[in-house]
C-alpha cells in the first residue's frame, strides 16, 4: 500500500436499498454485491435531503441544505447556488496537493465552491465512457492522492420513462418482467406501476455495471490498496411519496463502504449516518483538517466505527439522525425538518397548508398518471389523502409502521417522547443556522430568533 490515501466516490441518481446486499433477491446487481462482501453495508444510511442537487451539495460540503444555500436545483430557471463561504471536498483537498476529478453528472454550483481539476465531457449512462475518463484520470494523478467524484445518470428517469431503449456503450440490458416486479408498500398495485418499477428496475442493472466498469479501472491501475470506495446515492427512488419528501422510501439510501484497511469484511453496519457525514468521513481517511475559520461542520467522521457491527454503537451515539429539506425545482416547495431516531420519527413540516408538490418527473410518470385519471386513492399502505395534505407535525413508529401510514402526534403515551423530539429539531435548526427559524418566530413556536 502507498502512502497516499485517496478517495473514489460512485454516486448514483434515484437509487433506493435495492440490492442483493440488501436483501433484494429480484435484481441482479452482482458488481455492488461483489464490493459489499469485500466491504461494509450500512443499513440505516440517510440522505439529508431526498431531492438530486440539493443533496449533492450536502455531501461534498457536510452542511445542511438550509445552510448551504443550494436549496434546490441549480440548473435552467431554479437557479439555486451554494454560498460562496462554504467549503467542500474538492476545494479543501485540492489545496493540500490532491488530485480531483469529476466524472459524469456534477449537479452542484459554482465553481468556485467545486473547484475540480478534471471534469471531461461523458455520458454518464455509458460504462464505456466513465471507465475511460476514469482510467485518463489516474493515469494523469499517478503521482497525486486522489478524489474521483463518480456521478451516474442510472437509474433517474429519462424521457417518457428511463431512457432504456437506448443501449449505451458497455451496456448489457438486463429485462424484468412486469408481472414479477415487487411493488414497494407506498405504491399502488397496478400494471401501470408494475411496468414503471420494471423500468425502474433494469436501470438499477445499468448503474451496477458502471460501478463494475470503474472498479476494475481502479484495480487494474494498481491503486485500489490506497483507495476508500464509496457506493451510494443522492436519494431514494423516483417515484411518488419517495423523491423530494420526507418519507424514508424517499431518505432511507443505499451505502457500501470498501477500505483497504478494515479488519472485519462483509458486516452489515447499524449507525444511523447521514449524508453530512461523508465530508468529515472523507476529510478524516485522507489526513486532512477542515479549516479551523470555517463553518464548523454538520456531521462527523464515521470511520472509527466502519468495521463495528454491534448495536449500539459506541456509547448510542449513533442512534439519530436529521434530514432537512427545502425545495426540489423552484415549483417544488415544501420545507420540512426531521428528527430520525431507530424506532420513533418526528417530522415538522413548515409548510403543511400547502398541498405537497410532485417534482415534474414523478408527475409525468405513468405511476402518478393512472393515480390522477383512474381516480386511485390508496397508495400502497399510505392514502392518497394523507400524501397530499400532511400535518404540522407528524410522528412514526418506524419498527411497527415501516410506511409511515399512521401519525401518532397525539398518542399520549408518547407526549414526553414528542416533546423531546420536538425540542430536539428546534436546538438543531438553531446549530445549523436555519432561516426558516423566522417563520418560527412569527408562527410563535420559539421566542426569539435574530437572523
Amino acid at each position: 500500500m502507498s502512502d497516499y490515501r485517496s478517495v473514489l466516490f460512485l454516486i448514483a441518481d434515484d437509487w433506493s436499498r435495492i440490492a442483493k446486499c440488501y436483501g433484494d433477491n429480484f435484481v441482479q446487481t452482482p458488481n455492488i454485491d461483489r464490493l459489499a462482501e469485500q466491504g461494509v453495508v450500512f443499513d440505516y444510511a440517510f440522505c439529508t435531503s431526498p431531492s438530486c442537487a440539493v443533496s449533492r451539495a450536502c455531501i461534498l460540503t457536510g452542511q445542511h441544505s438550509h445552510t448551504h444555500g443550494q436549496y434546490g436545483h441549480c440548473h435552467g430557471i431554479h437557479g439555486f447556488r451554494t454560498h460562496d463561504h462554504m467549503q467542500s471536498i474538492p476545494k479543501i483537498l485540492k489545496m493540500k496537493g490532491f488530485a480531483t476529478g469529476c466524472i459524469g453528472k456534477k449537479h452542484v454550483e459554482p465553481p468556485s465552491v467545486y473547484p475540480f481539476d478534471y471534469e471531461p465531457s461523458v455520458n454518464s449512462r455509458s460504462p464505456e465512457d466513465i471507465s475511460d475518463s476514469t482510467g485518463q484520470f489516474l493515469a494523469n494523478a499517478k503521482d497525486q492522492p486522489f478524489y474521483l467524484h463518480i456521478g451516474s445518470g442510472y437509474p433517474h428517469r429519462s424521457g417518457k420513462s428511463y431512457g432504456n431503449e437506448k443501449i449505451y456503450a458497455g451496456i448489457q440490458p438486463i429485462g424484468y418482467d412486469p408481472d414479477l416486479v415487487p411493488v414497494p408498500n407506498f405504491l399502488p398495485d397496478n400494471p401501470n406501476t408494475r411496468a414503471d418499477l420494471s423500468e425502474y428496475y433494469e436501470s438499477i442493472s445499468r448503474w451496477d455495471q458502471v460501478v463494475g466498469s470503474v472498479l476494475n479501472v481502479l484495480k487494474k491501475s494498481g491503486r485500489a490498496s490506497e483507495t476508500l470506495v464509496f457506493v451510494t446515492t443522492d436519494h431514494a427512488m423516483p417515484f411518488p411519496g419517495a423523491k423530494a419528501s420526507s418519507f424514508d422510501s424517499g431518505h432511507h439510501c443505499p451505502l457500501v463502504v470498501y477500505s483497504p484497511i478494515q479488519q472485519n469484511r462483509g458486516i452489515h453496519n447499524q449507525a444511523l449516518v447521514n449524508w453530512v457525514d461523508y465530508c468529515p468521513t472523507i476529510l478524516d481517511w485522507c489526513g486532512v483538517s477542515y479549516p479551523e475559520n470555517a463553518l464548523p461542520l454538520a456531521g462527523r467522521s464515521f470511520l472509527p466505527i466502519l468495521d463495528d457491527n454491534s448495536l449500539p454503537i459506541g456509547n448510542s451515539e449513533w442512534e439519530e439522525t436529521y434530514y432537512s429539506h427545502c425545495f426540489h425545482e423552484v415549483t417544488n416547495y415544501y420545507p420540512y425538518r426531521v428528527l430520525r431516531g431507530r424506532r420513533y420519527k418526528y417530522v415538522r413540516n413548515l409548510a403543511h397548508s400547502l398541498e405537497t408538490p410532485l417534482p415534474s418527473d414523478l408527475f409525468r410518470s405513468i405511476t402518478w398518471t393512472a393515480v390522477r385519471d383512474e381516480n386511485i386513492d390508496q397508495l400502497g399502505e399510505r392514502t392518497l389523502q394523507s400524501f397530499l395534505y400532511q400535518s404540522r407535525e407528524a410522528v412514526f413508529d418506524m419498527i411497527n409502521d415501516p410506511a409511515e401510514s399512521k401519525n401518532l402526534i397525539a398518542e399520549p403515551n408518547l407526549a414526553e417522547k414528542i416533546e423531546q423530539m420536538r425540542q430536539k429539531v428546534i436546538d438543531f435548526r438553531h446549530r445549523t443556522k436555519d432561516p426558516w427559524l423566522e417563520q418560527s418566530f412569527q408562527e410563535g413556536e420559539i421566542n426569539t430568533f435574530t437572523s
